[in-house]
Order: C-alpha cells, then structure tokens, then sequence
C-alpha cells in the first residue's frame, strides 16, 4: 500500500488523445495508485481533420521576453507551425477552461507522458502544497518538468547549491521549454483564456481559433508563458517528473535527442538523491506500458 496522498488540495487535469491507450493505462495506475482528485481530459487530434485550427497572431502583442519564448530565438524561425503543434496548444486552451471551472486556487495540468512519480507522491522531497506555500505571492505558474537535461541539471545544481532550500526559480533566469507538468494560479486564466476561444467552446467545438502574441510561436509552452507577466513564472528545480521518452506524437524527432536524455539525466539524479521509490515507480510505469496489466495492488519488488 502506498502512503496516503500529501497533496490534498491540488487537483490534476491531464490531457490524452483518445487512441494512445498505452498511456493512458499508464496514467491511470499511477492516479489510482497516489490517490489524486483528477480527471481525464481527451486531448485534440491533429488527425481528425474535421478539427480546425486558426492562428491569429495579435499585431499589439509581443508576448514575454523570458529565454527562449521568442521565434526569433529559434534555429528557423521562418518554419510554418504544424497541425500537430496547433492542436497540442487547441488542447491547452480548452483544457484551461476545464480548468477555471473547477474554482480551485491551483491546478496541476499535467500531459500523459510524464507521470510515474504520481504513483508514490508520499516519496517527493517536498508536496505540491508545501510547494505553493513556499511560491512567491506574485506567481502565476510553476513550470514542473522542463525537457532539456541541461536545464534539469543546472535546476538540480541550484537545489544542491542552495542546500537544499531553493525550490523555485525565476523563469527568467533559465532557458526551459516544456508543458508536460504545469501548476497554475486561478489568476492565470483572465490572461490565457480569449473571448474567442470561450466562444468558440461553446458553440463549435471542433473550430479552434488561436490568439497569440505576433512575436511568439503559436506552440503550447511558448504560448503559455508568452502571455504571462515575466516576474510570475517560475521552474520547479528539483525534477518531480520524468518523461516516458518511448514515442511523441507531437514530434517524434524529439525523442532521442530530447526527451530520452531528459529521463536519463532524472533517474540519474534520483538515484544520487537516494529517491528509491520514485525510480521504481518509473520502471513499474515501463514496465506495465509494454503489457496493460490490470492488477490492482502494485509491489515494485
């Protein structure tokens, strides 16, 4: 048996397309197994075509000039954004209604690729609560799981640094792309949720225009952070959340050369923090991804 869960008041909304089934059998027993208040958001295809995307870039707005938000930061910043990143962020825009209306102070969104550690949330080095209650009063958003190892490892090394007591770090200090954990304040949503997008959920649900400062990608993490105050976003430094790093849908390319350095980089530092349970909880989520097994009682020996 699991200890009982230390994050009472944050609820998870998580996001999963309706054919990857693999991880959302995966999802699921880590949910049930750590006991959360969540909820299943099914996440929009890009397949599907009768969903379709408008990007509307907002000729006022630059958006945010925290690291790495920007297009001309990028190695092409001239590409064409795909249907795929389009309906990543459509996904966002909808999830975050879903969100509002649970009229809780924080939320934990979270994408279905990156959640073994919910399973065993009593082994965490510090709660989703005591987390908030260590964030500054100003803050929006909580980054939770930044892809880059580099930036894990440089996180991690402030954690160290610090002795341990520096949990977050301005976002502007760190260059972090990456939404597949994200805690949010209710304040967030005056600024990512358009008039349009309210609109467009209501009455036509398949139609998903997408407002975005004209300076910044219309990708779900660069959107995100793009249309909140630079001074409100912060990184989690020690790395609760490792990555699945077996398939993307959004960009398979990404796999070996981003997301698989990534969960090697975690467990490696999970293993020099001495965090057992959390490296077993991984390998039971590797595990169980090949075959579906339907056990309720989970033993990692």
């Amino acid at each position: 048996m699991f200890n009982k869960n230390l994050n009472q008041n944050i609820p998870i909304l998580w996001m999963n397309l309706a054919r990857a089934e693999r991880r959302r059998k995966c999802m699921e027993w880590a949910l049930e197994s750590g006991q959360w208040e969540q909820k299943r958001f099914e996440a929009i295809d890009a397949d599907n075509h009768n969903q379709l995307f408008l990007s509307i870039p907002i000729p006022w707005q630059s958006g945010s000039t925290l690291p790495g938000l920007r297009r001309a930061e990028e190695p092409n910043p001239w590409r064409i954004t795909t249907r795929k990143e389009l309906a990543c962020l459509a996904s966002w825009q909808r999830i975050l209604i879903k969100a509002e209306q649970l009229n809780k102070s924080w939320v934990l969104l979270i994408e279905d690729d990156i959640g073994s550690s919910l399973a065993v949330p009593a082994s965490w080095p510090i709660s989703l609560d005591e987390l908030i209650d260590r964030t500054p009063q100003n803050a929006l958003a909580i980054q939770m799981a930044p892809i880059s190892s580099s930036a894990r490892v440089e996180l991690y090394k402030m954690w160290i640094n610090s002795g341990h007591r520096e949990w977050l770090v301005p976002k502007k200090l760190i260059r972090s792309n990456g939404n597949g954990a994200i805690l949010l304040k209710d304040a967030a949503y005056k600024r990512l949720i358009s008039s349009i997008s309210r609109i467009a959920e209501k009455l036509a649900s398949n139609f998903h225009p997408i407002a975005h400062p004209w300076a910044i990608r219309p990708v779900a993490d660069k959107w995100l952070f793009g249309l909140l105050p630079k001074d409100s976003c912060y990184v989690s430094s020690y790395p609760l959340f490792c990555l699945d790093a077996k398939d993307s849908s959004l960009h398979p390319e990404h796999v070996n050369s981003f997301h698989l350095p990534s969960k090697e980089i975690t467990l490696k530092i999970w293993e020099e923090d001495a965090r057992k349970e959390l490296i077993d909880a991984q390998n039971y989520w590797d595990r169980l991804s090949q075959n579906f097994p339907t056990e309720k009682s989970i033993d990692f020996e």
